[in-house]
């Protein structure tokens, strides 16, 4: 077994692991926000054994937190950062906290629209222009606008139980240029591994060397989605978690 190798089948277990005992947890440990107790998992799959350090320091819940309380009012949050809380256009700039809550929301929609994308394309190849790459990353990027902006309405929702379409409508205003900014970083790093790292040398999307690259490639999303979110969230164009 290559060095390779060994570290993808470490680094893709892990995440796997990671998200089933975030799941596990979050049975005991509800999250206020619905939506939440979807994204922790979808994070830790990526974001393996840091994903885990990041929910025990923001977003784990006291087993005796009433459930109407706000997700990250625990013990390593402060008072302020309130998830019912609205960030004023031109005020302080938001808490790292809740910018990087608000990336990892956005980026749980692109994590689920990645997964299905590639295997999608795995299993029936899409071509646009004769590239299948093409194909694919159009597809990824359709799920990733369908599936972020599900996970925004759903925060929405449980925030301002704003009617059907004004919820939809915000959710996309809010979470477009996050979403795109996220799916950027991701199709880079992507293109470094196709066309610099590996250009001679296929990964096959069911190995795990390949995706130990899309695991990457989801903290390539993370940086170039988290300065558009503190802009957005300082904007006032979207709630800071």
């Amino acid at each position: 077994m290559t060095f390779f190798r060994f570290i993808s089948l470490f680094f893709v277990i892990s995440g796997i692991i990671v998200a089933l005992l975030l799941y596990i947890d979050i049975r005991k440990h509800r999250q206020s926000m619905k939506i939440m107790e979807a994204v922790w998992p979808l994070s830790g799959l990526w974001g393996s054994w840091l994903a885990l350090w990041a929910y025990y320091r923001l977003g784990r819940t006291k087993p005796t937190e009433p459930m109407h309380m706000d997700m990250n009012m625990n013990m390593d949050m402060p008072k302020h950062s309130n998830t019912s809380s609205m960030q004023m256009p031109g005020s302080t700039p938001p808490d790292w906290r809740q910018v990087t809550l608000s990336t990892l929301h956005c980026g749980a929609g692109c994590t689920l629209a990645d997964i299905l994308g590639e295997w999608f394309t795995y299993l029936i190849p899409l071509f646009i222009g004769g590239s299948i790459l093409a194909g694919q990353w159009a597809l990824d990027y359709i799920l990733a606008l369908f599936f972020g902006i599900f996970f925004q309405y759903a925060a929405i929702q449980a925030m301002e139980h704003l009617p059907v379409k004004r919820a939809l409508q915000k959710a996309l205003k809010a979470d477009f240029l996050s979403l795109t900014a996220w799916q950027a970083g991701m199709y880079g790093w992507m293109a470094i591994v196709m066309f610099g790292l590996f250009p001679n040398l296929a990964l096959p999307k069911n190995s795990f060397e390949y995706w130990f690259m899309m695991q990457i490639a989801m903290c390539a999303g993370f940086l170039t989605s988290f300065p558009v979110n503190r802009f957005l969230i300082r904007k006032g164009i979207k709630h800071g978690m």
